[in-house]
């Protein structure tokens, strides 16, 4: 008797068992859910905010002398040389300043300093962007935010300067095109899934060079205009070399 017992308890147990795992091996897995608070289109257009995005940091061995400025190329002559005493390639400053990338509305010239004892290649990436000093939480600052849409690589002399001048896309119609009065410093690695694809794509192709003006309009509808990437603007994408 007391062996039936035991036998009885020891079959309601096994299956016990078998039904709890039964029912964990049935049951879904949980699907990530999107972020709600992220805010994807903040500092874009006329939306308030910092951008979106992970903070871009220079490699340890690079350092920017003096700031970053905004220009406007081909226009020295606008610089009053008798108080002017920027960073630019001007007369007063003979500097040899290399161009990089593509862009439109948004000229940042920079001086990096090489720290280390052999040459080096800084890489600045698709995405990154750069916002204007005068942005706070809640406005978006005077000048457009700058949009590097393919990598940059930056030769960079050992323990010496490099003068680079980007080319930049605007992220903001409309604010104010970067000129010598306006201060940049380097922002995050966008993460708004439109400008994501857009830079996906860029990434590696050419320079556009000739389709600048066909690319910033598709970041405007991105950005100013809260519209997805049509196919006929992913075909153009695409077709580019």
């Amino acid at each position: 008797m007391k062996k039936t017992i035991i036998l009885s308890a020891c079959l309601m147990l096994v299956v016990f068992l078998f039904s709890c795992k039964k029912d964990t091996d049935q049951t879904p897995a949980p699907k990530p859910k999107p972020n709600p608070t992220i805010n994807y289109n903040a500092g874009l257009g006329n939306t308030p905010g910092y951008p979106s995005g992970i903070q871009y940091e220079l490699p340890s061995y690079v350092e920017i002398i003096g700031e970053i400025r905004g220009g406007t190329p081909n226009k020295a002559n606008y610089i009053d040389k008798d108080t002017y005493q920027g960073p630019f390639p001007t007369g007063l400053v003979p500097k040899s300043w290399i161009s990089y990338g593509t862009g439109t509305y948004v000229d940042l010239y920079i001086t990096f300093f090489n720290t280390l004892g052999t040459n080096a290649t800084l890489t600045l990436p698709g995405g990154l962007i750069f916002c204007d000093t005068l942005d706070t939480d809640s406005t978006n600052g005077m000048y457009q935010r700058g949009l590097i849409l393919q990598p940059v690589n930056i030769f960079l002399p050992a323990l010496d300067t490099a003068f680079a001048h980007l080319r930049a896309y605007c992220l903001n119609h409309n604010l104010a095109p970067s000129n010598y009065n306006s201060v940049y410093y380097i922002g995050p690695v966008t993460n708004n899934p439109e400008l994501n694809q857009m830079v996906t794509i860029m990434n590696p192709k050419q320079y556009p060079f000739g389709e600048e003006y066909s690319l910033q309009t598709i970041i405007w509808n991105i950005t100013d205009y809260a519209q997805t990437l049509t196919s006929q603007e992913i075909q153009y994408l695409n077709s580019l070399p």
